[in-house]
């Protein structure tokens, strides 16, 4: 390994490609989860119910995490910058064109299709980056610094949403965004570069990690978690509005998740050097759990900010740990791969919960069904969660390709 090669992990180029996944995360998931601002006045417009509203939801998102195995390797094999670059593209067409369209199976199409491509080509290939610029323990607090560009966008993103629908309608918010999150993930895809080479590259064997028993309860346990934080985020701005509270207070509530969740991000993820790292990402779905028992319980709108407050954190958390917890169980050759195919388990996770409490809600006209359904989702995340253990290979096996 020569000593530039060495001198080049940690550095200052190391945290500019942390710059580029904050904004790669900022914006995709940003818009991603501003969904449930868009999901009354889009449904309205074109007349379709929650369920099938929801399933668009779906799309989105499933696409994201189902085309993260492909994306990685795309990353893996010719450098992040390129594909993230391809996925700025998209977004600023997806978002226009949805725009522009006057029938739903368009909208499908542009918004739920071409949103859900262009986050695939974003969050994963950034994140893989950083964790391969890195050693030792500035990696964790690395991928938690880019991580929580998701909960910044989610802050910003969701009541900039509801103003603009407000003043302009959905779909002249829906052009501002295009042209903003082109311009900003471009600025990140130019921070962004492949990993410097530390010696000869070893080929990551990814299939003999995917069976191993800790990669099956990291991966189902992910799933659930993913179905308790899905149904908050399409459902929670009209929950708000059923008991009483305006529009733009019901975005608030999506807001104040992504604000905790930085704290849950860079909180919890501080604590794991000192309390280990399983442990605090097993203690992110235990908070998880207690937010989603309060959003069952909440009848008045302070109710549902102390549940936005408390599923932040947990819920950043989880998101924060879930790159570190794989990069420290498996090691980092072909992360990009491999977180590719562990966020596969968000994209079932979009496929069962948002749809089914559509239909819920659909049949009983209560917004209560979603809140009973993530606290269910929670429980079984925990429950898996717990069996996780660490890797009793070698380390110099697990980080090869790193050293």
């Amino acid at each position: 390994m020569s000593s530039k090669s060495v001198s080049q992990f940690d550095s200052p180029r190391a945290w500019m490609v942390v710059t580029g996944a904050f904004l790669g995360a900022f914006v995709s998931f940003g818009v991603t989860y501003c969904f449930g601002v868009f999901l009354k006045p889009m449904a309205l417009d074109f007349h379709v119910s929650h369920a099938t509203m929801s399933m668009l939801f779906s799309v989105i998102a499933g696409l994201t995490f189902f085309l993260a195995p492909l994306t990685g390797e795309l990353a893996d094999r010719h450098g992040p910058r390129l594909v993230v670059a391809v996925g700025a593209v998209l977004m600023g067409i997806a978002l226009i064109g949805t725009a522009r369209v006057n029938s739903f199976p368009l909208v499908v199409l542009f918004y739920g299709g071409g949103l859900g491509c262009a986050s695939a080509c974003i969050y994963v290939p950034g994140v893989a980056a950083v964790g391969e610029w890195f050693k030792g323990g500035r990696r964790d607090l690395a991928l938690g610094l880019a991580i929580s560009g998701i909960g910044c966008g989610t802050l910003v993103a969701a009541p900039v949403a509801a103003m603009l629908i407000e003043r302009y309608g959905w779909r002249e918010a829906f052009v501002i965004f295009g042209w903003i999150s082109a311009a900003l993930l471009l600025l990140g895809a130019a921070l962004l570069a492949s990993p410097p080479e530390s010696g000869e590259k070893v080929k990551a064997d990814i299939a003999h990690k995917c069976v191993s028993p800790s990669f099956a309860f990291l991966y189902v346990s992910l799933m659930f978690s993913g179905v308790a934080v899905f149904l908050a985020f399409v459902f929670v701005a009209d929950y708000a509005v059923d008991i009483g509270a305006s529009r733009v207070a019901g975005a608030a509530i999506i807001g104040y998740i992504g604000a905790a969740s930085v704290v849950g991000r860079l909180g919890l993820n501080a604590l794991a050097p000192r309390f280990g790292l399983l442990t605090m990402y097993r203690i992110s779905f235990v908070i998880l759990l207690i937010a989603d028992a309060v959003w069952a319980r909440a009848h008045a709108y302070p109710v549902l900010v102390v549940f936005g407050i408390v599923m932040g954190i947990g819920y950043g958390g989880i998101a924060a740990m879930a790159p570190a917890v794989a990069a420290e169980l498996f090691g980092v050759a072909g992360l990009g791969e491999l977180l590719g195919i562990l966020f596969t388990g968000f994209g079932l996770a979009c496929l069962l919960g948002p749809p089914v409490a559509g239909v819920m809600v659909d049949a009983t006209h209560d917004f209560k069904w979603p809140a009973f359904l993530a606290v269910a989702a929670a429980v079984l995340g925990l429950a898996l969660v717990l069996p996780i253990r660490q890797q009793t290979e070698p380390k110099e096996k697990r980080v090869a390709g790193a050293a």
